[in-house]
């Protein structure tokens, strides 16, 4: 039995006992950036020999409560495989981009570390248990990183953040519990309990599915069940923004796929009654997020509710159920990762130098900030979802496969598409061109450990939106083998 998986898993979790001890931030931040490369290094090795469409790889499994069923059980498959190679590639780039960080650093990075371990074990763990306590993993370390250094109203929100997924999360634990329990098999192991699903009443059925699915709809998360997000964005640090909406809201997303759309073949009388309510979810929340977008003056609460609406692709992609639709799904979920790090970066520099955000107060920041300018216009060009950028793909395949399913969705979301570009570009060209506000001062442009992390990422949306086979392949595999996915 190899030990990759635990590997990639605990070494986040030694590097930040050992940050967190460490005083000098010198230290400290290199020592956080090293424990945070390796597991990267360990994924692309695994990538290597990761066969598509072969079920679970690299497994680990370890007795934990056998009274109970309760095993520690890892493996990865074409779900999980490309977002665990996202969180690898996002944290060590936010750790250099927070290179300057003076307050607390050593448990800043500390905390950074302990994201990414709660992360990487949502998409490891194949047991229900161990997936539930790695999923509630994440709320402590954002939590923390919001009421620390968060902004004026850090306490508000980064309670406000707990309340909403803790409960949604304990909600999501009923209906784990509740299907632990109906199907008397003793066992967590997600694929058993999935199988067993198929016996129960379709009553039965309903409520486990809806109480499962109100967990992921909030951590993804889904109109109405958003509101927690936009604050938290708001107040959060730059670098707990990037791994919120990077890798955070996927897991809501993973849990669809992971979860839920197995359960819905089976869902009988109420099958159909189901996949409505999903896609209804996910045009509401594509064309809420998008219009909330265009009337904000905050460019980083702007750049909030444009996650609510892309994340509504990912929604509306799962519900309509084919293998175009799914792995488009996917592919966004993957996209969005690295296009929304690189806006909440852009934002993050701009709030840092110019010491405003209000898009009204900003103009001609090109002048000033050309380097900044330049990736910042990428992003946005890739958020919008210009061709040759991996958004493009995304939501081209999302659109397309749902339209052989489900014409009216389809069509509503391509309203939400256009709206999207007038809110990029108005902001765009409110904030970057122009005539130079000269009451923001001398401002000075990006500094060499910003603007790389940000340029690396610039250059993989660019790359996976010309060649997105090594990902979309993988996804593409995964989404063929969900029973009940149509191979259309």
């Amino acid at each position: 039995m190899n030990i990759y998986l635990s590997l990639i898993l605990f070494l986040p979790l030694i590097g930040a006992a050992l940050t967190f001890f460490i005083k000098p931030r010198e230290i400290a931040r290199v020592v956080a950036l090293v424990f945070s490369v390796i597991p990267l290094f360990i994924t692309a090795l695994l990538l290597t020999t990761f066969k598509s469409g072969s079920g679970f790889q690299f497994p680990e499994n370890y007795t934990w409560i056998s009274s109970l069923g309760i095993n520690y059980t890892l493996g990865v498959d074409g779900i999980s495989m490309p977002l665990i190679l996202l969180n690898a590639i996002l944290c060590p780039l936010t750790i250099i981009y927070s290179w300057g960080e003076h307050k607390n650093a050593n448990q800043y990075f500390a905390l950074l570390m302990i994201l990414q371990a709660g992360v990487f074990g949502v998409f490891m763990a194949l047991d229900f248990f161990l997936f539930y306590i790695f999923w509630e993993l994440t709320l402590i370390p954002l939590y923390f990183l919001i009421s620390i250094w968060g902004g004026p109203n850090k306490d508000y929100a980064a309670i406000k953040f707990f309340i909403y997924t803790h409960v949604a999360s304990l909600v999501m634990l009923l209906g784990i519990f509740a299907l632990y329990f109906s199907t008397n098999i003793n066992t967590f192991y997600i694929p058993d309990l999935l199988g067993a699903f198929a016996g129960l009443d379709d009553v039965m059925k309903a409520a486990i599915f809806l109480s499962i699915f109100f967990g992921f709809m909030v951590k993804m998360p889904t109109v109405p069940f958003h509101t927690w997000l936009p604050d938290a964005h708001v107040e959060a640090p730059t670098a707990g923004s990037v791994l919120l909406a990077g890798v955070l809201l996927k897991m809501g997303g993973y849990g669809l796929f992971r979860v839920l759309l197995p359960m819905i073949q089976d869902m009988g009388t109420y099958q159909g009654q189901i996949i409505t309510i999903m896609a209804f979810f996910g045009v509401l929340s594509i064309l809420y997020g998008t219009f909330a977008a265009l009337a904000q003056t905050d460019l980083k609460k702007m750049v909030a509710y444009s996650s609510v609406s892309h994340m509504g692709f990912v929604m509306l992609g799962a519900a309509a159920f084919n293998v175009m639709s799914v792995s488009g799904a996917m592919f966004q979920q993957f996209s969005h990762g690295l296009i929304t790090a690189v806006l909440f970066m852009s934002v993050g520099v701009i709030q840092h130098n110019v010491h405003t955000r209000v898009i009204s107060e900003l103009g001609g920041l090109t002048k000033k900030m050309p380097k900044l300018s330049f990736i910042m216009m990428a992003g946005f060009m890739a958020s919008l979802g210009l061709p040759l950028m991996c958004g493009f793909v995304a939501e081209f395949l999302v659109l397309t496969g749902t339209y052989l399913t489900m014409h009216v969705f389809a069509l509503l979301a391509f309203v939400g598409i256009v709206a999207t570009a007038g809110y990029h570009l108005w902001a765009l060209q409110r904030a970057m061109f122009g005539s130079f506000n000269e009451k923001l001062g001398d401002i000075k442009d990006t500094v060499s450990y910003e603007w790389i992390p940000m340029g690396i990422l610039v250059l993989l949306i660019i790359y996976f939106g010309v060649n997105p086979a090594p990902v979309l392949d993988i996804f593409q595999a995964a989404s063929s083998v969900i029973p009940g996915v149509e191979l259309i």
